[in-house]
């Protein structure tokens, strides 16, 4: 018997700069709202279609030249330390 492919029914790319962030735009955000509304806009997206799987790829993580790592863990977690916004962690 042969496996049922799921084809790919989304899929969504939006740039986030470090700004998006109030601590760390400290106001300078507002000059990218419409940025913002595109990753509101992405979100409800994803909520609305209801997947049953998300898959997010993020180029800050490790990368090869020639194929996609996957992390073998359910969750990640961050802060923005770097940025001088150490009280916002993910």
């Amino acid at each position: 018997m042969q496996e049922e492919k799921i084809p790919i029914q989304r899929a969504i790319m939006v740039p986030h700069p470090p700004l998006i962030i109030p601590e760390v735009g400290r106001g300078q955000e507002r000059q990218i709202q419409s940025t913002i509304d595109a990753c509101h806009e992405a979100a409800r997206a994803v909520a609305e279609a209801k997947p049953d799987t998300v898959i997010v790829l993020s180029p800050h993580t490790v990368m090869y030249a020639d194929y996609f790592h996957i992390s073998p863990g359910d969750g990640a977690e961050g802060s923005f330390r770097q940025f001088s916004a150490c009280q916002v962690k993910i």
